[in-house]
């Protein structure tokens, strides 16, 4: 069993007799291990990967948050000063709630690809596509500010983690499609929200993760994103 020490926090490695399965074992602030199944790595919709990362058939867990809304064409121009302030903005409030900051950055991809300027249709804004009302509980004032995003955001992440106990795919599915379609899904009941919308209508019961193929997709690649930033990190520590 290997130790690794990540700005103060303690990620083991184990790997199964039967060599199919690599997990990557952390441990977040509240002392939970959680999960990410490689089922869902497996069903990426590869066609929609940009950067032409394949699923490899492991399983891994690892700690992360989550929180909600999915950029829509997002636009790529940024500058590299904000992504840079971004980065390590990120590494400052990683290291405050003692999670992987690598699982953030892999969020922040999918969500924005490091635009700080992304502004989706539904008002989500900013690298990490807060909603104003999420902005707003954790005091985020300017969603477009790489130190405000990352504080705002990682917090909100941790929030949904510890919600949903430690669970990463809900916790991500949550940063997606909202705490209470988990719910809804997870309990199997239908849940009316204050607009009268009402979510799970049928009553149908899932693992958590809402039936949303933008949902299930999201979860996948952003799984798949942290392998392969983790794998990248690792490549590149490696004395030959």
């Amino acid at each position: 069993m290997l130790e690794i020490k990540c700005l103060g926090v303690s990620d083991r490695k184990q790997w199964f007799a039967a060599g199919v399965f690599l997990c990557l074992l952390a441990t977040v602030a509240h002392g939970q291990t959680v999960r990410i199944s490689d089922a869902d790595l497996n069903l990426i919709d590869l066609g929609t990967v940009s950067d032409g990362s394949r699923g490899s058939g492991q399983a891994m867990e690892v700690f992360v948050g989550s929180r909600g809304k999915k950029l829509v064409n997002p636009v790529y121009g940024r500058a590299k000063s904000g992504e840079s302030q971004l980065r390590e903005a990120i590494y400052i409030e990683a290291a405050r709630y003692s999670i992987d900051p690598d699982l953030v950055f892999a969020l922040v991809w999918q969500e924005s690809r490091w635009n700080l300027r992304a502004v989706s249709p539904k008002k989500a804004r900013g690298p990490m596509q807060l909603m104003p009302g999420t902005a707003a509980r954790f005091g985020v004032r300017d969603p477009h500010d790489p130190k405000e995003a990352a504080r705002g955001g990682v917090a909100y992440l941790v929030w949904l983690l510890d919600r949903f106990g430690g669970d990463v795919s809900l916790a991500l599915a949550s940063y997606n499609s909202g705490e209470f379609a988990v719910d809804a899904y997870r309990s199997g009941k239908p849940i009316m929200l204050r607009g009268g919308k009402v979510i799970n209508p049928r009553g149908i019961r899932t693992n958590g993760i809402p039936p949303y193929p933008e949902t299930e997709n999201y979860v996948r690649r952003i799984a798949e994103r942290y392998r392969q930033i983790r794998a990248e990190r690792e490549a590149s520590t490696f004395v030959r």
